[in-house]
């Protein structure tokens, strides 16, 4: 019906999982860079974690919502599995901006 076959697996849409493992793995890496000290301090400024946390839950969020109208335009099934993605990222972004800035203020007090 569709003119590829990789577009659904058993029924469900599953076209913009790359996008999510993607995003997913972004949010990880940024995860490392924000727990490993010397990374920090080279890598990443508190602009940087909390402009792609910012990014990430929406463009995560957006890409969910679209997934929703094409499932629904299609007659096919949600993919569970990018649900469970969203959400963690969702958590990553939250996560990572609050393990930044108190490892920051942790870092600076035993500097003094």
């Amino acid at each position: 019906m569709y003119s590829y076959k990789s577009f659904e697996i058993a029924g469900e849409f599953v076209l913009l999982r790359p996008v999510f493992i993607t995003l997913l793995v972004a949010s990880f890496i940024i995860f490392i860079f924000v727990v490993t000290p010397k990374l920090r301090e080279k890598m990443v400024n508190g602009l940087a974690v909390v402009g792609l946390s910012i990014v990430s839950t929406l463009l995560a969020a957006q890409l969910l919502f679209y997934n929703g109208i094409i499932v629904d335009e299609l007659g096919l099934g949600g993919d569970e599995l990018q649900f469970d993605m969203a959400i963690v990222i969702l958590l990553f972004s939250i996560v990572n901006p609050i393990v930044f800035f108190v490892m920051r203020s942790k870092s600076r007090v035993h500097s003094i």
